[in-house]
């Protein structure tokens, strides 16, 4: 793993995301789905859009609340890694997700609307398409 120093340098694209806070957890939860659901992804937050460390003011009641929210609301059950760190006197907590197998989705809008995937810096919700294709991987992998 990178150090925290480069990946906050870094932009934003497949594996890579940053939130300025927790005040807004369904962009924060529909980034995790998409990372598991593809490729996998870190996720800082306490940086704003324009690069600038914002820092989270009580970190571990984010963090529960964070953890919480990704027990309550994903489907299946995700387990990623969640970190509470400090980097120039901000805190920021790193949440690093796997692929895994799936499809995670979003738990109020179900099984079919729920997932997403990445696409670039972007999350999109699966098409049916893709949807199936997850579902057969699932399949495929279940027999061996």
């Amino acid at each position: 793993m990178k150090n925290i120093q480069e990946i906050l340098t870094q932009p934003e694209g497949k594996t890579l995301e940053f939130k300025r806070d927790i005040s807004s957890l369904k962009p924060i939860l529909k980034s995790l789905i998409a990372f598991a659901n593809t490729a996998g992804g870190t996720l800082i937050i306490g940086k704003e859009d324009n690069g600038e460390l914002a820092g989270i003011e009580d970190i571990f009641f984010a963090e529960e609340k964070l953890a919480n929210a990704i027990s309550d609301n994903i489907r299946p059950e995700l387990m990623p890694e969640i970190e509470c760190t400090s980097f120039k006197g901000k805190s920021l907590i790193i949440v690093k997700v796997s692929h895994w197998r799936g499809p995670f989705y979003l738990k109020s809008k179900g099984p079919e609307e729920g997932v997403y995937i990445r696409l670039g810096s972007t999350n999109r919700v699966a098409s049916p398409e893709l949807l199936a294709k997850l579902k057969r991987s699932i399949s495929n992998l279940s027999l061996i």
